[in-house]
């Protein structure tokens, strides 16, 4: 008691002396002013750690955006990640340094990864929520015993948000064109990325050994975003052994995660994407279980 006694008496003292010395209060004032201040961005930062726990929170960090998309050129964040896959998945190059070059005077796997998953998702999508599930148990077990990753690349990612809003959106008529990413979208179907993706990913081993539907794929190559499932998740993969196997650039697709599969089973298939060529040639044959790969056995 003699304690607390000693440590209210002190306090009262010091209070006394603050309403006693008027100079004191302006400085405390603008003192307490710059605290809030600096701490603006602590709690954002902990605000945006504290959504984490939704499936958008998670992509977010990942996001790419699509701010001021359909302004003239392409100069949005959204427009130059785009534009590197476009220009460079479907050239034909006589070798890996080639290509290498290019990507390396670009500096495409400097700003975005030797090799990613490109995911489109949306705000509410159980879908995405799957997927975040999904990405978690990946992460988390990138690279161990569980989830062995085969080129021992890092976990690298980049989300787009379907739904996400653009303060130019209003300058447009119709409500279809009032939507950032169907901008997006048509001005990547102008310069043929869908359909030359769709070409591709309808060929993949992945669409034959999964059953996909054909219509999923129609969907990309007539660039009909209204109708493309959240999440579509990509793979692009710029390493040489994907080059030597033809499969370089944007690579694979998956569309959607529904309820009724195990987190575990969902990030299986994820990893199964990334290992979707074999580092080995030699060694190919052997791996019957990867869906992604010409020799899967069901």
């Amino acid at each position: 008691m003699n304690i607390l006694k000693a440590i209210n008496a002190s306090f009262t003292k010091f209070w006394r002396w603050i309403k006693e010395t008027a100079w004191v209060q302006p400085l405390l004032i603008v003192g307490g002013i710059f605290a809030i201040i600096f701490s603006i961005s602590k709690f954002q930062k902990w605000f945006s750690v504290m959504a984490v726990g939704s499936s958008s929170g998670y992509f977010t960090s990942y996001r790419i955006s699509l701010e001021n998309e359909g302004k003239a050129g392409f100069e949005t964040d959204v427009d130059k990640f785009a534009d590197t896959i476009n220009d460079y998945s479907f050239n034909e190059y006589e070798s890996y340094a080639e290509l290498k070059a290019d990507l390396d005077e670009a500096k495409v796997i400097e700003t975005y990864g030797l090799k990613y998953y490109f995911i489109i998702v949306e705000e509410d999508c159980t879908g995405c929520t799957n997927a975040e599930a999904a990405f978690n148990v990946l992460d988390k077990g990138w690279n161990t015993s569980n989830f062995r990753i085969e080129d021992n690349g890092t976990f690298t990612m980049h989300s787009v948000f379907a739904d996400q809003s653009s303060t130019n959106d209003n300058d447009y008529e119709l409500d279809e064109d009032k939507k950032a990413f169907t901008r997006f979208v048509k001005k990547f179907d102008d310069r043929d990325l869908w359909a030359r993706a769709a070409g591709r990913l309808m060929d993949s081993p992945y669409r034959m050994n999964a059953s996909v539907s054909e219509s999923k794929y129609v969907n990309i190559e007539n660039a009909e975003s209204a109708s493309w499932e959240t999440p579509t998740i990509f793979l692009v993969d710029w390493t040489e052994a994907a080059f030597n196997a033809g499969r370089y650039g944007l690579s694979e697709v998956i569309f959607g995660f529904t309820s009724g599969t195990a987190d575990y089973d969902r990030a299986t298939l994820l990893q199964q994407m990334w290992n979707h060529v074999p580092q080995d040639e030699e060694k190919s044959s052997k791996d019957t279980t990867n869906p992604f790969r010409a020799e899967y056995q069901a």
